[in-house]
């Protein structure tokens, strides 16, 4: 049986420690319930671009002292914001524990937002969006969920885009973190071995017991501000719509992005299996059809991202710009011949091993079991709901495979990435001649490790 023990403070803050006796590393995590998903439109990166200045600066640190202080230890800290929930993480032995959680509330609850850090970040924000869009996978997939989401929660990335960035300004970012810096908002999950009473008690201490309104921010803005639960509209506005992209790039790229349920719904596991049916693995439908045998690809994979309010499923192939519009095509057909064509027991189970395999793999350091733990808090389904994804991909049976496939798999909205010096489309590579196609494998965005 799994020791995780769990505590609710006065301050509200919820804490879960788990003990890792055979292990001398202790993580901890800290979320708060607020998330890229809940900026005002013309505001889109105001979340990200506060959650990487908790680092940068406290009242009584540099951001080198930050950095510094866990450094002498070996330590680090990392913040982290995605579309619905933000915060921070340290790495240290478990012996450095009072380093790491002062250092961790330091940066939470007493970030100053100097203005020197906050237009040096502001700025490298901006030049990360733009070698973004140099990359095809991340230009066209961000276009894609744009697309996808349209008019929803999640329509504007989470880093947001260089126009909106450059228009956030310290004053927003201060106002925001004083509504949302709050022990009651916090999920404080540590991974390693702590004196449990010791712990709780330098919690109960050093954090606050209501909102933090940070120095030098303007009182008149110091407000409690309200997250948004219920997207404008629903999920999948875009489904049936292509958007065509064009760039100096070499080969075509395609996304495709289908609905998915969210976790812990009942057709989730189902679907995380046809999705690895599809494109995950050297043995998938995908790789081996498009890929292999129809020399239709240099790249080509699946992915479902999990997210509270609406997952997605999405497809993708790097693809010669003459075979675009047929790799789509091909694609897109293979997605709905899923439930025509059912995988057999030992596709299935291919794909099953597969997935328990990257699974348990990933949940090897104390790192992962933390943020997996805090991911699913966050998200109303309990710490112990990543714990049983082994047993819920185990239980799906072919049925409801293809039952999911049928409901989910069809009418997708696309993104397409073609050169832009023209285009015009061609017949597919000639079956039998020789491709120089590779395995390429395109980094998924962050999400829980049980996705």
């Amino acid at each position: 049986m799994i020791d995780v023990r769990a505590h609710i403070l006065p301050n509200g803050c919820k804490v879960l420690l788990r003990p890792t006796p055979d292990k001398a590393i202790l993580s901890i995590v800290a979320v708060v319930r607020w998330g890229a998903r809940d900026d005002p439109a013309d505001q889109a990166g105001l979340s990200h671009l506060m959650a990487r200045l908790l680092t940068k600066g406290t009242g009584s640190r540099t951001a080198f002292e930050i950095a510094q202080t866990l450094e002498s230890v070996g330590g680090d800290i990392e913040a982290f914001c995605g579309q619905d929930f933000l915060g921070l993480e340290t790495q240290t032995v478990e012996t450095d524990w009072r380093i790491a959680l002062d250092v961790l509330t330091d940066c939470l609850f007493h970030s100053t937002f100097r203005t020197g850090e906050f237009e040096k970040e502001r700025s490298l924000v901006q030049a990360e969006i733009r070698r973004a869009e140099d990359d095809k996978f991340s230009f066209t997939y961000r276009r894609l969920e744009c697309l996808f989401y349209r008019g929803h929660l999640y329509g504007a990335p989470a880093e947001g885009e260089v126009e909106t960035v450059a228009s956030l300004d310290r004053e927003s970012v201060h106002a925001l973190h004083a509504a949302i810096a709050r022990p009651q908002s916090v999920v404080l999950v540590v991974v390693g071995n702590v004196p449990d009473d010791e712990f709780l008690a330098a919690v109960a201490k050093t954090w606050p017991a209501g909102p933090v309104r940070p120095a030098g921010s303007p009182p008149e803005k110091d407000q409690v501000v309200r997250r948004r639960l219920e997207p404008e509209q629903a999920p999948g506005a875009g489904r049936g719509e292509t958007v065509v992209l064009t760039k100096e790039v070499e080969q075509g790229f395609v996304v495709l992005g289908y609905p998915a349920e969210r976790p812990g719904r009942p057709e989730s596991a189902a679907l995380r299996l046809a999705c690895g049916v599809l494109g995950e693995g050297m043995s998938a439908r995908l790789f081996s059809r498009l890929r292999d045998r129809d020399h239709l690809a240099y790249a080509v994979g699946s992915s479902l991202v999990g997210r509270e309010l609406a997952s997605h499923l999405f497809l993708y192939i790097g693809t010669n710009p003459a075979t675009v519009e047929i790799a789509r095509d091909r694609m897109r057909r293979e997605a709905e011949n899923l439930a025509d064509e059912p995988p057999d027991d030992a596709e299935l189970e291919r794909a099953r091993q597969y997935i328990l395999g990257k699974y348990l793999i990933a949940r090897q350091t104390n790192a992962a079991l933390a943020r997996s733990m805090a991911t699913t808090e966050i998200w109303g389904l309990g710490w112990e709901w990543g714990e049983h994804f082994p047993e819920r991909i185990k239980a799906v049976a072919p049925d409801q495979v293809v039952s999911a496939a049928r409901r989910y798999l069809n009418n997708p909205a696309a993104a397409v990435l073609v050169p832009s010096r023209g285009f015009a489309p061609g017949p597919a590579t000639p079956k039998g001649a020789k491709s120089r196609a590779h395995r390429t494998r395109f980094p998924a965005p962050r999400r829980p490790i049980f996705a």
